[in-house]
Formats: C-alpha cells, structure tokens, sequence
C-alpha cells in the first residue's frame, strides 16, 4: 500500500525520479536458479533463531541492507519490474487497502473503531493493482483454508530470494523470533531502535523500525506472555488439520494482535497491512518452523491429496517476472533449499517454566509437560483409579470417545473485560471415574482433558482478545492460565462481506495439567470455573485493554472433554 507523501511536490517527484530510482536501484542480475544454487554451496542454508542470527553483525548488517533497499524502490513506477520486487509491493502479496481488495478500504477497516486507535491509519491510502501480474499476485494470504501453511511457507521462500538479491548475499537467510522459548519473549532489540550505527560508525535510521506497533515494544517494555506462546500441547496433535487451525488460530493470532495495537488495527493487528513491518517476517518465521517441528514428530502426516498438493499459487520473481508453483513442489525437494537452526525437539523442556501472565497465581507445572514426540500410553483394560474411585473393567469403553465432564452449559455472552462461569460436574458412577482420570495422573492410563468452546459468534470485531483461566471455585487463588482468544483474521467491516477471514467457530485448549493444578491434586470436583479476562496481549506495560462491548461475542456452548492421550 502507498503511505502518503509529504506534500504533493513530493508526489509529483515520483513519476520524474522514476529512471533515476531504476537505475540506481536495478534488478540485480542474480536469477532465482542463480540464487538456489550460491545458496545450496553456502554453509548450512539454515534459517536461525534472531539470538543467534545477531550474533554475527555481518548477518544483521546484511539483513539491514536487504529491507532498505527493497523499501527504496517503492517510489518506483507501479509498472515497472523494480516496484515488484519493492518492500510495498511484497507486503501487498500478503493483502493492502482498496475498493479492488477482499479487504476492504481504508476507510472500512476504520468504521466503527474507538478514536485513539485511528491515529494508526494516519498516513495509509487506498490502492489498486497497478496491472494484471498484480491483480494475480496481491492479496493472496491464505487464512482459515487449507493451505495456510504452505501458502505462507512459499511467499516467505521468495521473499528470502528478494532479500538475497537486494543484499547481495545470496548467503542470507530469514532469523525467527523464538518465541515460543520463554527465554524470547521480547522484540529482537534491533526491531525495535529507531536508528542503529553502521560499521562505519554513521548513525542511520533502521529500517527494521516500525512506528506503528504499540508503544510498549518502541520503549522496549513489552513483552509477550508465555502461556500463550507454548505449543507443547499442539504439538502432540496428530491431525494435521487439527494442528494448523491451532497454530494460525492461537499463537500466530496472538502474536499478531499483540505487536499491534491490537486487532484489526495497524501494524501488525491488521491484515491487509501487517507485513508491512519488519517484525512480520521474524513472525512468520517461527511460524513456519512450527509447521517443521510437527511434520519432524514421527507418525505425523501432511496431506497429501491431489486437491492440496495440485493447489497453484503466483509469485514473481528477482527480475519481477510472475511465476505460478503448485503446493506440490514445497514437497518434491525441488524449492525448499533450508532448513532451520531447530525444528526436531521444538517443545519446552521441564526445566523450561511457563511465565504467569499478570493476575496468575498458579503457573503450570512444568514437571508435567510431557515432551511432545513421546507415543501416548495404550489404555489397559483395568486401571485402578486412585483415592478409591470406583473401578470398572469397561475403561477402554467408557474413553472410546472423548467424553464430558460437565452437565451442558448455558450460552455465555462476553459483554465485560471479565467474565466468569461455573461449570458444574456431576458426580458419582462413571462421571466419578472420568473425573478420577482426569484429576489425577494415572501410571498406566494416559488421558487428557480438553476444553472446548463451541459457537463462538460476533457481530462485530471485539477489539481485545480474551486471556482464559480455569479456577478452583472453591478457592479462586488456585487459578491457571491455559490460552488466549484472539481474533486476528477478522479485519473491520470488510470482513462481514468476507467469510474467509472470520475466526475459527471453535476453540480447543488442553487443560491437562492445568485441571489437575486446580484440583490440588484431588480426585474429585463439584465444579471449576473458567475465566475470560480481556488482554492487550502485552506483559510489562500496565496497559488496560479497550474491548467493544457491542460486538455481540458469544459462546454458546463450553465443555470439558476427557479422552485418551495422543
């Protein structure tokens, strides 16, 4: 998208420095198979985690260099091969503003939003495809379908080659925010300066910068929270449906909205202009390593239908020439020329705790978060449920499915920054054994408890995600945070005509350890409640979040599900 100009002298200067910006700025002569090949001779063709990344200035400087020249060719003519391989022009692949977007304008996305939010679309115009190769290439994110993995998994692939060309170091690869480590919960430092010093000692503005994201992450202030960050329990998921819809609904939204203002403002809380910063890339990174970590875990399974691997998506390359690959070649090992620093054992170690987000007093014991590639435990035919809970040889039967642990509950509407509900649990018979597995650890019967949360609705953005507690009813200090709800995809009135972009209908949180946490290590609850906590995401900045009480959010049904472990 175009960021306005200063005046309108400046924008009449496009159109005359247009041949000088080409000449200065020309399509380095690197081809794609050029860059693959100086690629696949350098070490490793690793993609590194941003701490070890800094290590080597001259990894940074590179990077530096790639982002400022892309950006200075978005003054380009719209027409012209330079402009397609500008920062603008890649940022528009993802989405941008105008009448001709699935997103909308700017002046949609702004409808309905609280008045200090709108400072952040200062500055941002609509825009339109400048010419057909554009019509095919832009907005062509992929969220909520299949393919969101693996769209984004080649959009970042040839957006690397940008960087390699634009640098001129066809060695350089993209670092990832390692975030779902707790020890890499703040912004990589050189995102957030708004200048940095050169190797020859200049101070120069960074283009790593970015003024749009909250305020809390250009002091250095924030930081993200890590219960909403681990992925240990997706990782054990072995559909890989299941695990995608966690990972772009969960951490991936989370994070998003969090580096934003919040969602569906700019920056990063929008879709239509999130990969305009910097960070998103970093972002995407990791996310794109999780997909890694998954598919390392032995007996998980990509798809691999012809209807998703047949599935044709467009690009262009370093001398912006439009190309079209298919889903397939991300599997073939014709394009996918790295790897990452770490993407076997991606889960948190036992030593590695969760970090309490503000107002937890109980944070998940660490001791009981299994490691993520370990085959669950086969149910016997006759446990003996501890604490004298009733036995039964029909164990396999009575967990063939997963099975509720609480009578059906009512709708629950979200109209308050905090919301509580009690979920009451029956007792005695088979309801005393299902509570006996999931209250306390058994040697021998590996189960899990879920809660899910059914029939999510709105009817207008939030404006807030949602962080969600279990707690001891009976004694509220006992209290575990298990996730976060954001609401990244849907992106101001634009989204009402765009069913695409709407939030999954249904949330699922492994509450295993944390049931058992509020148990206190009993074998029996009455009932437990769940908390939901408006959350700007954000630790260490004392911020409150600003939710839309009219949006109409809704849970219509809640339930706590045991089943055997995966």
């Amino acid at each position: 998208m175009r960021i306005i100009p200063s005046s309108r002298a400046a924008r009449r200067l496009i159109g005359t420095a247009a041949l000088a910006i080409t000449t200065a700025f020309a399509v380095p002569s690197l081809s794609n198979a050029e860059v693959n090949a100086e690629a696949a001779k350098s070490p490793g063709g690793i993609r590194l985690s941003w701490q070890d990344f800094a290590k080597d200035p001259a990894k940074v400087a590179s990077l530096r260099k790639a982002v400022a020249v892309m950006k200075s060719r978005n003054s380009a003519d719209h027409t012209s091969a330079v402009y397609r391989t500008s920062w603008e022009y890649w940022a528009n692949i993802h989405g941008y503003f105008g009448p001709d977007s699935p997103f909308g304008t700017v002046a949609e996305n702004m409808q309905g939003l609280p008045q200090q939010y709108l400072v952040y679309f200062k500055g941002i115009q609509d825009t339109s495809p400048p010419d057909q190769v554009a019509k095919d290439v832009w907005a062509n994110c992929q969220h909520g379908t299949p393919w969101f993995f693996a769209w984004h998994r080649l959009y970042l692939l040839y957006f690397e080659k940008q960087l390699q060309a634009a640098a001129g170091d066809p060695t350089l690869r993209l670092p990832y925010w390692d975030y779902s480590n707790p020890a890499q919960l703040a912004m990589p430092a050189a995102f957030i300066d708004k200048t940095y010093v050169d190797g020859s000692g200049k101070t120069q503005p960074n283009p790593l910068y970015e003024a749009r994201r909250a305020p809390g992450w250009l002091t250095g202030k924030a930081t993200l929270n890590g219960n909403s960050t681990n992925i240990n329990s997706a990782l054990k998921l072995k559909q890989f449906t299941a695990y995608q819809n966690y990972i772009e609904g969960r951490v991936h939204g989370y994070v998003h909205c969090t580096v934003g203002v919040t969602c569906p403002v700019v920056d990063m809380g929008s879709v239509p202009y999130s990969s305009n910063d910097p960070v998103f890339w970093s972002h995407h990174a990791n996310i794109d390593r999780m997909w890694s970590c998954w598919s390392n875990i032995s007996g998980h399974q990509n798809p691999d239908t012809d209807a998703f691997l047949n599935q044709p998506y467009s690009f262009v390359d370093t001398n912006g020439k439009e190309f079209t690959v298919t889903v397939r070649d991300l599997f073939n090992g014709t394009i996918v020329d790295y790897k990452y620093e770490q993407e076997t054992n991606c889960a948190r170690g036992a030593g590695e705790t969760l970090v309490a987000s503000a107002g937890s007093t109980v944070a998940l014991a660490a001791a009981a978060v299994k490691a993520a590639d370990q085959p669950p435990n086969p149910l016997p035919p006759n446990p003996l449920p501890p604490n004298g809970a009733p036995n039964a040889p029909a164990t396999e039967s009575l967990l063939a499915e997963p099975q509720p642990l609480n009578a059906p509950s009512q709708p629950l509407a979200l109209t308050q920054a905090k919301t509580k509900v009690k979920i009451t649990m029956p007792q005695g018979g088979e309801k005393a054994r299902l509570q006996a597995f999931a209250l306390v650890p058994q040697n021998a019967a590996a189960t899990e408890t879920h809660l899910i949360l059914e029939g999510i609705s709105y009817k207008a953005h939030p404006g807030t995600m949602f962080d969600v507690f279990l707690e001891n009813s009976k004694d509220p200090k006992k209290r575990v945070q298990v996730g976060t709800i954001s609401f990244f995809s849907l992106s101001g009135a634009a989204a009402a005509k765009h069913a695409e972009h709407q939030p999954p209908k249904t949330d699922d949180f492994d509450v295993t350890d944390a049931l058992r946490e509020v148990a206190g290590g009993k074998a029996s609850l009455s009932d437990v409640t769940v908390s939901f906590e408006a959350t700007t995401g954000r630790e260490g900045t004392g911020e409150k979040p600003t939710m839309n009480a009219d949006a109409g959010l809704t849970i219509q049904r809640i339930s706590l599900m045991v089943q055997p472990a995966q």
